[in-house]
């Protein structure tokens, strides 16, 4: 236990190491997330890049109209720089970030191929926060959530904290989904909640019960400084 605690720590050293050296440069206008941790088969392509590179690293910046993917035992973890929003991408996932950058927000909008991911957003959101998939369209406040999407089988939502909106793409049905609800979106125009059944959530790796905190000061080419708080 101790060896692990001691590479634990080790680990986090080395990727506020990658951020101070990634982010510290100034925040660009099109730089709109980092990599907070990502191990296994993950993927990923630049807007103008035909090809996928292998293997996201920590620290490594994400920007507009970036595509990730995952593989089987691939995981990756997102925070946006504006208001410390995260994703967590589980395995066999794929999907495009976007972000439109204001003065002091990002509008966010994730475009889900396929796969597995949990959204907390921050309640200090700041910009739109939107998840489209082939199925569905998903309008996020502060919440925490996951969302499965299959583009033959639809998407099943699971409400952890707060609300979300979902839209039905070939209905137009519209329902919202509190905690501990789960709403359930279907190709043919199908929209349904209903209460969450025990253990029907995935399971949040990370959720160890422990938490740290990252603080990076961020200075643009103006010389303005702020200091952007992760708490993982």
């Amino acid at each position: 236990m101790e060896y692990e605690y001691i590479m634990k720590k080790i680990y986090y050293i080395s990727l506020i190491i990658l951020l101070l050296v990634f982010v510290t440069q100034g925040w660009a206008a099109d730089k709109i997330a980092l990599a907070l941790k990502a191990r296994g088969d993950t993927g990923l392509k630049r807007a103008d890049e035909e090809n996928y590179k292998v293997g996201i690293k920590p620290g490594t910046s994400l920007f507009d109209q970036d595509h990730i993917r995952t593989g089987e035992d691939g995981y990756a973890v997102l925070v946006f720089l504006d208001d410390k929003s995260q994703i967590k991408i589980r395995e066999n996932s794929e999907m495009t970030v976007s972000g439109t950058r204001t003065t002091e927000s990002i509008s966010k909008q994730i475009a889900m191929q396929v796969g597995t991911l949990k959204a907390e957003v921050s309640p200090q959101r700041k910009g739109e926060f939107i998840i489209a998939t082939p199925t569905s369209v998903a309008s996020v406040k502060g919440t925490v959530f996951w969302v499965m999407s299959d583009p033959v089988m639809g998407d099943v939502f699971y409400g952890m904290s707060g609300s979300i909106e979902v839209t039905n793409n070939e209905s137009g049905a519209v329902v919202t989904i509190g905690a501990n609800e789960t709403g359930t979106s279907t190709p043919d125009g199908q929209l349904t909640v209903e209460t969450t059944q025990q253990g029907a959530a995935p399971e949040d790796e990370d959720d160890d019960g422990t938490s740290n905190i990252l603080r990076i000061q961020l200075q643009n080419p103006q010389g303005d400084i702020k200091e952007l708080k992760i708490e993982y």
